[in-house]
């Protein structure tokens, strides 16, 4: 039996049209967002619960697509802008991750991978509260947004760093990092992670989308020694007079 492999010489070419204002640029008004669940969730008690919670000035339109995908089409550039800058959100418990939209793209080809948090950094040294280490420390995490800090030099304003983060959600969530500590006693020390408004993650692999009863990245033996757990969450911080840089 012969198979089927489709080439370009087999398959129809097609060169589809545009509308007339398909080129005039919306993406100020637009957001796609996915809610990361295991389970296709009730699309009427999420509109409900994203309404509820956004609170634009503005009229909000919500188009439910497939697979826990959502187009939130805004009147107001404003209401947009502001969604964005208090990401991340949750629904249900569950991770919502926002995107502009793209129209030369499909939905498909849309990915979900980035999220964006407010990372607290614990443990560190006082000598090394810096915008320069927080810089480094970031940009270890994921794609560094920007450090909150009130100048260049020790940042004594609180305990430890804030940072502003993308994380990629598809891995597990990063919690801290081995400090090297030259010329003293004390070799290493640990320096911890904690997420605020962090959603529901599993504890046996640190990931976000399900929860530990239904985690099939490691065995249960394994999940007990993960090293993750409610720890990793903690409270939004109140920002600093001045945003961060």
């Amino acid at each position: 039996m012969e198979t089927f492999s489709p080439t370009s010489n087999s398959l129809d070419c097609l060169d589809l049209q545009e509308k007339s204002d398909e080129n005039v640029d919306v993406s100020n008004l637009y957001l796609v967002g996915k809610i990361l669940a295991s389970k296709n969730l009730n699309k009427t008690a999420v509109l409900n619960i994203i309404q509820g919670a956004w609170k634009t000035r503005a009229k909000l339109v919500i188009s439910s697509w497939l697979n826990n995908i959502f187009l939130f089409q805004f009147i107001d550039p404003e209401d947009r802008q502001r969604v964005l800058m208090e990401a991340p959100w949750s629904v249900m418990g569950y991770l919502l991750v926002l995107q502009p939209l793209a129209l030369g793209r499909s939905v498909e080809q849309m990915d979900f991978k980035w999220s964006p948090f407010w990372i607290q950094v614990y443990g560190t040294p006082v000598a090394k509260l810096t915008r320069q280490n927080g810089e480094i420390i970031g940009r270890r995490i994921g794609n560094l947004i920007g450090v909150e800090a009130l100048h260049d030099s020790l940042l004594l304003e609180r305990s430890f760093l804030r940072l502003r983060v993308e994380v990629d959600v598809s891995k597990p969530l990063p919690r801290g990092f081995i400090l090297q500590h030259h010329g003293s006693k004390d070799k290493e020390s640990w320096v911890s992670y904690k997420y605020e408004k962090l959603s529901d993650f599993c504890y046996d692999y640190g990931r976000l989308g399900h929860e530990s009863s239904s985690c099939t990245f490691v065995s249960r033996e394994e999940g007990k020694n993960s090293g993750y757990g409610p720890e990793l969450r903690t409270s939004r911080a109140p920002r600093l007079d001045t945003p961060e840089k």
